[in-house]
């Protein structure tokens, strides 16, 4: 039985783990933190109703994962799976303000440039030259799919529909889910099979409608009912049972000539195999003092997450659906996305409406990893009350409420920030990556794993996690 050693107890290291000991190697798990999970965390409200708990970070994954679908059943949480309301999201816009999302798309890009909430987002004019996508050939993006070149969402968009469609649809998505510039981010990572599939169509919008037309407006992602902290808790729960799971136990050196891991407090412990899943830049830490790399990976600027509960009737009518996503080039709002969790998960609904008869929980994100550090952006860095304080006046514009209203409704609030296991998507960044990938593929038993390695998502990550291959070693 060979033993496994895992450091960092996320998502990513809980799924190794889990993986390792279903494929017979003995585990220990080690964590810097005081509890597992990363950031996928329960955040709870103490309320005088009661306690409150709603996911702290990831709430959702896409339903394509049919390995997490597996692991959940496997867990024996998949009768407790669910999906959001279907009313889909809005978006805001400058100019314009708050819109409908398209219904049928895919991180913003539409499958039809002629449907009603796309046109009212775009205008004729820009609603014309998307529909040129229909008629204009793939040839380049064949050649380059050819070449094994990189194809980041922005220029396919650009190309395809036009640069008002990156603007107003695609950018406030891929600025809400992964912080980035959509010219910084491979399509294949957020929409594999994506660019195959408009090679074989020829038209991106009708590859969009081939992959999407079974699944009504939010059928691409599920949760757990009480939120998906509820699966870190179980895979917790199954690696302490069936091997070892220490938090506050921090990895200061990894000593690769005798395979061992050299933890705060002086222990030493050594594996057969030792699985990294943290982020780059503490890969890169733990590496480069016995393995030769060329640069140390950034972080970016980080998220401020603000959770509001409110007892507000103006929103039981869920005036903007489950939530919207902000335009980057809006100036009249700070917040980058909005999600209106008691409208969007309905287990959420019933636990709050069981407290009191219009209460709500809206969360408001901060900052975009592509931010400057330190700069004047709302975001990571930004104290509490300010944040709070732009979140009561975001929502009201975003949401078509009064801010004193809203103000007098607030219940209770907490913060959240989350940099660490956020990526930085930029060139220096890929290659830095990408070099301490291939330190670890000149060795046998050196692995890592994480959103660093995999994308962002919690389908992407549990699917690299659960890919390495000592799971099939005996």
């Amino acid at each position: 039985m060979s033993h496994v050693a895992v450091v960092g107890a996320g998502i990513a290291g809980l799924t190794a783990a889990y993986s390792a000991v279903q494929a017979g190697h003995r585990v220990t798990v080690l964590e810097a933190a005081n509890r597992p999970g990363g950031a996928v965390q329960p955040l709870g409200f103490n309320l005088p109703e009661g306690q409150l708990v709603v996911d702290a970070g990831a709430e959702a994954y896409a339903s394509r994962s049919q390995l997490l679908a597996q692991l959940v059943e496997d867990l024996g949480l998949a009768d407790q799976l669910v999906r959001p309301n279907p009313a889909g999201s809005w978006l805001y816009l400058p100019e314009i303000g708050a819109v409908p999302a398209p219904k049928l798309g895919m991180w913003g890009i539409p499958a039809d440039p002629h449907a009603p909430e796309v046109v009212a987002a775009l205008g004729a004019e820009h609603a014309a030259r998307a529909a040129q996508d229909f008629e204009l050939p793939m040839h380049f993006w064949e050649a380059k799919r050819a070449a094994g070149q990189t194809i980041t969402i922005g220029e396919l968009v650009t190309d395809r529909f036009g640069p008002a469609v990156l603007e107003r649809l695609v950018a406030p998505v891929v600025a809400g889910v992964h912080s980035a510039d959509p010219d910084d981010v491979n399509v294949d990572k957020v929409a594999p099979g994506l660019v195959d599939k408009a090679i074989q169509l020829g038209s991106v919008a009708k590859a969009v409608s081939d992959m999407r037309s079974a699944a009504p407006p939010g059928a691409a992602v599920q949760t757990l009912r009480g939120g998906m902290q509820r699966l870190a808790t179980a895979l917790a729960d199954y690696v302490q049972a069936h091997g070892e799971l220490r938090c506050n136990t921090a990895v200061a050196e990894l000593d690769t000539t005798a395979k061992t891991l050299v933890t705060g407090h002086g222990e030493r412990i050594r594996a057969d195999h030792i699985v990294l899943a943290v982020s780059a830049p503490a890969a890169h830490d733990l590496l480069s003092e016995t393995i030769q790399l060329p640069k140390r990976p950034q972080f970016g600027a980080g998220v401020g997450l603000v959770t509001m509960i409110l007892d507000a009737p103006a929103l039981d009518d869920h005036p903007r659906g489950t939530g919207m996503l902000v335009s980057p080039a809006v100036t009249q709002v700070q917040a980058k996305a909005a999600t209106h969790v008691t409208a969007k998960w309905q287990w959420a609904q019933q636990a709050a409406g069981s407290q009191a008869p219009h209460r709500h929980v809206l969360r408001l994100s901060y900052g975009r990893t592509t931010d400057p550090i330190g700069g004047s952006a709302a975001g990571h860095d930004t104290p509490d009350a300010q944040l709070v304080e732009y979140a009561l006046a975001d929502a009201a514009t975003m949401f078509g409420l009064e801010s004193e209203d809203l103000t007098q409704r607030l219940m209770a609030t907490r913060v959240v920030r989350w940099r660490e296991p956020m990526p930085l998507i930029t060139a220096d960044n890929t290659a830095a990556i990408t070099a301490i990938e291939n330190a670890i593929r000149a060795t046998d038993w050196l692995h890592v794993t994480g959103a660093w390695f995999a994308g962002t998502g919690l389908a992407a990550i549990t699917q690299h996690a659960s890919a390495i291959p000592i799971y099939q070693l005996q």
